[in-house]
C-alpha cells in the first residue's frame, strides 16, 4: 500500500466522498473530496486505482477505479510532422505536426516530467504502459511504444460503433491492460512529455493515432507551479473552469468498464 498526504489527490466532496465520477468528456474516473479534511490516502499496490481515504477525524472511505495520471508520451516516440517523423523529445513550441482531424497544426506548449526510481517505487501506478508493435492492429504501432497509463489511444472498430454508437473512440492505455501486447513496463525511471495544440488533437505516434495533451482540472493539478504558470501565460482561459470546459476532447473516451466490454478483458 502507498500513502500520499492529503491535498495531493484531486479532491471534491459535498458532505460525503464520491468516487467513479467522470471528469467531463475526458472519460477518466476522478476521486472527488472537496470540503473533506483528508489526513492521508493509501493506495493499494496490487490495484493502483483503488485504496482508502483516511480523514482527520479517524473515519475512512474506500474507493476504486480512480484515474490520477496525466496523459503523455515518452522519449523515443516518433511523431508525424510535415517533414517526416520527429522524436517527441525533439519537438518544441512552434513546431508543426500532422493531426487526424485538422491537418497540419502548430504545437503551442511542450512540458516534461521525470520520475526517478524513488518516485516509481512510491507510486507504482505511475509506471508506463508498453504497447507492443502491432498490438492495436496491422503495424499499429509500428514499433514498441511507451506511454503514461492515462495516455489515450485512438481505437477504430465496428465493435465500438455497435456498443457506443461511434467507430472512433479513445481508450486510456491502462484500460487496455489484459490485451495481448499491452502491459505495465517495470523500469527504474521514466520521463513523460506533453505536447499541446490550440485544440485537443489526434496525432500519429509510432504509426498509431493517439492524443495530444488535453488540459483539465485534474491534470493541471498534477503539474508543478512553474509549468502551470507557463501554461496559463499561453492559455489564460485555462485558469477558469469555463475555459477548461471549452477545451473539449477530440473523441469520446471510454471508461474502464466500457473498455473491458470492448476488449473482452
Amino acid at each position: 500500500m502507498t500513502r500520499i498526504a492529503g491535498g495531493q489527490l484531486i479532491a471534491s466532496m459535498n458532505g460525503h466522498a464520491s468516487a467513479g465520477l467522470h471528469a467531463d468528456d475526458a472519460g477518466l474516473d476522478i476521486l472527488k473530496l472537496i470540503g473533506a479534511d483528508v489526513d492521508f490516502i493509501t493506495f493499494d499496490a496490487a490495484h493502483p486505482d483503488a485504496g482508502v481515504v483516511t480523514f482527520t477525524n479517524g473515519n475512512t472511505m474506500t474507493f476504486a477505479e480512480i484515474d490520477r495520471v496525466v496523459p503523455c508520451f515518452t522519449p523515443g516516440t516518433a511523431i508525424a510532422t510535415p517533414n517526416g517523423e520527429v522524436l517527441v523529445e525533439k519537438l518544441r513550441s512552434g513546431d508543426r505536426i500532422l493531426t487526424r482531424d485538422n491537418g497540419i497544426q502548430t504545437i503551442s506548449w511542450v512540458g516534461t516530467k521525470r520520475l526517478d526510481f524513488a518516485d516509481l517505487k512510491t507510486a507504482p501506478q505511475l509506471r508506463p504502459i508498453k504497447i507492443l508493435a502491432g498490438a492495436l492492429g496491422d503495424n499499429m504501432p509500428e514499433r514498441d511504444m511507451l506511454v503514461s497509463p492515462s495516455h489515450r489511444m485512438l481505437i477504430v472498430s465496428h465493435q465500438a460503433e455497435f456498443y457506443f454508437g461511434q467507430s472512433e473512440i479513445l481508450v486510456a492505455a491502462r484500460h487496455m491492460l489484459g490485451m495481448e501486447g499491452v502491459d505495465v513496463c517495470d523500469q527504474p525511471y521514466i520521463t513523460y512529455i506533453h505536447i499541446m495544440c490550440q485544440n485537443h488533437e489526434i496525432v500519429l505516434s509510432d504509426g498509431a493515432w493517439s492524443e495530444s495533451f488535453q488540459p483539465a482540472d485534474f491534470t493541471l493539478k498534477g503539474f508543478d507551479t512553474e509549468q502551470r504558470e507557463e501554461l496559463f501565460a499561453l492559455f489564460p482561459e485555462l485558469e477558469t473552469s469555463d475555459g477548461i470546459a471549452a477545451y473539449g476532447a477530440a473523441r469520446r473516451t471510454l471508461s474502464r468498464r466500457e473498455s473491458k466490454l470492448l476488449f473482452k478483458v
